[in-house]
C-alpha cells in the first residue's frame, strides 16, 4: 500500500508542475521554525493563524493557490544558470507580467508585510514567507537548466534508510526535480517529523548549525549559496539516470544541511519581522532593505540579521574568479567526478546561455 501511495504521489509530480519541497520538505522546514520561535513571534503566529495552528500546517499553502494565482508562480523559484555562480538582477529575476518574479524579490516584499500589512494581506505574508523561504533552500529551484530538472526523467531505485531487511525496492519513474522535491526525503524517512527529530539530532547540533551568522545573511546570499551546491547534485547524478543507494548517500547531507538551515533561516526571519512594530520595517546602518529596480523593488542586500556565514559562498567566489570553467572544477572536486561529469554540466550551462531570454517560459505552469 505504501509502495502504491507514493508511486501515484510521483507520478502526479511528473505529469504536474514542479513543488519545491514536497509537503514534506516544507512541513520539515516550518517545524524547526516553529520550535525556535522567539516569545513575539510565537504569539503573533498564534494570533495570525489562531490557536493550535502550526507553521507547518501551512507550510505548503502556496502550492495550493498558485493555480489560481499564477502572478504567484514565479515566486518559487529563480533561475540561475549552472555554471554561472552569481545571481543576477536583470538576468535571473525579471517581472512576467503573468507568472510574476523571483523568490528572491519575492521575500523582500514580504519582509515589511510581514510585520506592517494588515487582515488577510499580514496572513498570507506569513504563509507566503514559510513556503518561500523553504524554497530557495531547495537547490533545484535555483538552477535554468531544464526547468530546474523537470525535463530530466529519472528512475528512483535505492533502498534508502526505510528499505531494509527483506525489503526489495521498487523502480518509480518521475523527474529529477521531483526527486528532489520529495523522492529522496521519502527515502531517509517514513514521516516528516522523524526527519526534524534526525535534524534535531544531527546536522543542527553540528558546528555549522551553532555558528552565529549561520541563520542570517541576504536573500541573494541565501540564493547564491543554494545555487553552490546544484552542480554538484546535478553532476554526480549517474550516467543512466538511475538514482541508487550511492546516489543518496552522497546528497545526504546536503540534503540534510539544505532543510535543517532553512528551517534556522525561516526562525531568525519571523522573529526579527515580529520583534518589532516601527512601520515599514527599520534596518541597521549598512542594511539596505532593497535594490530600486523600474520603480519596484526586486532585489535585497540584508535582511534583519547578520551576514550568513560565507563557509559555502567561498566555492561560489572561487567559480566566478575561474569563470564557467572555474564552477566545473568546484563541481567536480566536490562529487569525485570526472569528464563525463564536466561535460554534462559544460553542454547544460552552454544549453542555457543560448536560451536565456525566454527563461519567463521554462516553467511548464507559469
Amino acid at each position: 500500500m505504501r509502495t502504491l501511495a507514493l508511486s501515484a504521489a510521483f507520478a502526479f509530480a511528473f505529469t504536474s508542475h514542479a513543488l519545491a519541497w514536497g509537503q514534506q520538505g516544507h512541513s520539515i522546514v516550518a517545524e524547526i521554525a516553529q520550535r525556535r520561535l522567539s516569545p513575539d513571534a510565537a504569539r503573533m503566529v498564534e494570533q495570525l493563524l489562531g490557536r493550535g495552528h502550526s507553521l507547518a500546517s501551512v507550510a505548503s499553502w502556496a502550492d495550493d493557490v498558485r493555480d489560481a494565482r499564477p502572478k504567484t508562480c514565479n515566486r518559487h523559484f529563480v533561475d540561475i544558470p549552472l555554471a554561472v555562480p552569481k545571481y543576477d538582477l536583470e538576468r535571473d529575476c525579471k517581472d512576467d507580467p503573468k507568472s510574476g518574479f523571483c523568490t528572491v524579490a519575492e521575500l523582500d516584499r514580504l519582509r515589511d508585510d510581514l510585520r506592517c500589512a494588515t487582515g488577510n494581506d499580514q496572513i498570507e505574508a506569513l504563509k507566503f514567507a514559510v513556503h518561500f523561504i523553504g524554497d530557495i533552500h531547495q537547490p533545484l529551484h535555483t538552477v535554468l537548466e531544464a526547468k530546474g530538472g523537470n525535463d530530466i526523467k529519472v528512475d528512483i531505485f535505492m533502498r534508502g534508510l526505510t528499505c531494509g531487511g527483506t525489503c526489495e525496492p521498487d523502480h518509480i519513474a518521475t523527474n529529477f526535480h521531483a526527486a528532489w522535491d520529495f523522492g529522496l526525503i521519502e527515502k531517509v524517512v517514513w514521516d516528516w517529523g522523524a526527519y526534524v527529530d534526525r535534524l534535531e539530532d544531527g546536522w543542527l547540533k553540528s558546528a555549522e548549525a551553532t555558528r552565529p551568522g549561520t541563520d542570517g545573511g541576504t536573500f541573494v546570499d541565501w540564493a547564491q549559496e543554494t545555487h553552490s551546491f546544484a552542480p554538484t547534485v546535478w553532476i554526480i547524478r549517474p550516467a543512466n539516470d538511475v538514482l541508487d543507494d550511492r546516489y543518496l548517500r552522497d546528497v545526504l547531507p546536503i540534503l540534510d544541511r539544505q532543510l535543517g538551515v532553512a528551517g534556522l533561516r525561516l526562525a531568525k526571519f519571523l522573529n526579527d519581522a515580529y520583534g518589532s512594530r516601527v512601520c515599514p520595517a527599520q534596518y541597521r546602518s549598512g542594511q539596505n532593505a532593497s535594490v530600486e529596480h523600474k520603480g519596484e523593488r526586486r532585489g535585497s542586500t540584508r535582511i534583519f540579521g547578520d551576514t550568513v556565514s560565507d563557509s559555502h559562498q567561498q566555492a561560489a567566489d572561487v567559480a566566478e574568479r575561474g569563470g564557467d570553467r572555474g564552477i566545473l572544477r568546484v563541481a567536480c572536486g566536490r562529487s569525485g567526478g570526472g569528464r563525463r561529469q564536466a561535460s554534462r554540466l559544460q553542454d547544460d550551462a552552454g544549453e542555457s546561455r543560448g536560451r536565456h531570454h525566454v527563461a519567463d517560459q521554462h516553467r511548464d505552469s507559469c
